[in-house]
């Protein structure tokens, strides 16, 4: 686990629970994963970007910070989700 925070999205006041962590895959070598979750209308909604970062080709900070930017962008408040 690299981190993990919690927020309130904007005008709904809905917590968006946000982790960050790595794994080794079998397919793939190691991988970064941001992760957002929160639940409206009794609907869970999930949000999982993955990203090569291995040693090799490890994920730059200028990429890391557009990623970061496409996860606090998932909340309730900004997108209209189907029912």
């Amino acid at each position: 686990m690299v981190a993990v925070s919690e927020r309130r999205s904007g005008k709904g006041g809905i917590e968006v629970y946000e982790f960050e962590y790595k794994i080794d895959s079998s397919r793939g070598g190691m991988k970064r994963i941001f992760a957002a979750a929160f639940v409206s209308s009794n609907k869970l909604y999930l949000l999982n970007i993955a990203h090569s970062d291995g040693l090799e080709n490890p994920l730059a900070p200028e990429r890391r910070n557009s990623l970061l930017e496409v996860l606090h962008s998932f909340d309730m408040d900004q997108h209209q989700y189907a029912s």
